[in-house]
């Protein structure tokens, strides 16, 4: 086993972490831009080295989880002037953070949502179908993965189905780490996109993250910035429209699996 060098250890001992527990398609670049506008704060979304490049072999294998924090992911935070790094990635909760934890490291949480609508859409509208498309196994959990929302027979389930189902499970990641995390000291706050993309919502993530809040040259910045468009889907990768049943489809699989 693969254990935290003394010297990481002491280059990361006055480093304030914060991660996020995302699906992806809900606002995470948007997040991680609006961090950069505070104080003291490094902010990336999904920067090197990336999750997705080891994530299919760690669903296999969580050991490589922990070999890539320890050579790859967190000497590089550690290189990092700021004394807050923050990362926006919506592959940290899928089977990097208990081996983050076992490192004995602790880190704040983001835990992102947007409306299931909204994200389920998006991903099915895509071609993004997790446990199905090249993109869907190399970003997204699949139902074959060690999951918390099981779906038997899930290679029945129509495309919509499983972008649905994803959702649900990330949202069972975000109850598990809400919990785990909290009871270790840290601090974990939920908001949507809707939320942070209004300023008393944005306010509210930093305060309750214990942050300081942009600078005045920065809070321009800001005001700019607000209304970018977040998430959109550039045409030519709009390969699919909602199916019309889509209501009927959301109605079978939350029966399915309790929700």
């Amino acid at each position: 086993m693969i254990d935290l060098p003394e010297p990481l250890a002491n280059d990361l001992r006055g480093k304030r972490m914060i991660f996020t527990v995302a699906t992806g398609r809900c606002g995470t670049a948007y997040l991680a831009h609006l961090l950069t506008f505070l104080r003291q704060v490094h902010s990336s979304h999904e920067p090197v080295p990336e999750y997705h490049t080891v994530f299919r072999k760690v669903q296999k294998d969580p050991s490589e989880a922990r070999r890539f924090l320890v050579e790859e992911k967190l000497p590089t935070i550690a290189r990092t002037d700021a004394s807050v790094y923050a990362e926006a990635s919506h592959l940290f909760c899928k089977g990097f953070a208990e081996p983050f934890l076992d490192l004995g490291l602790t880190a704040d949480l983001i835990l992102l949502s947007r409306s299931r609508e909204a994200v389920a859409s998006s991903l099915y509208r895509s071609g993004t179908i997790p446990g199905r498309t090249e993109r869907g196994l190399q970003f997204y959990l699949s139902p074959e993965d060690e999951v918390l929302v099981p779906l038997p027979d899930w290679e029945k389930f129509h495309d919509y189905q499983l972008c649905l189902w994803y959702i649900l499970e990330i949202e069972a990641r975000a109850n598990r780490y809400e919990k785990v995390f909290s009871e270790k000291g840290c601090r974990v706050v939920r908001v949507t996109l809707e939320e942070i993309r209004t300023f008393s919502g944005f306010r509210r993530l930093y305060r309750e993250l214990g942050l300081k809040g942009p600078s005045p040259r920065k809070w321009l910045s800001y005001l700019r910035y607000g209304k970018a468009r977040v998430n959109a889907i550039s045409p030519e990768k709009k390969e699919n429209a909602l199916p019309e049943n889509w209501k009927d489809l959301r109605d079978e699989l939350l029966k399915v699996v309790g929700v």
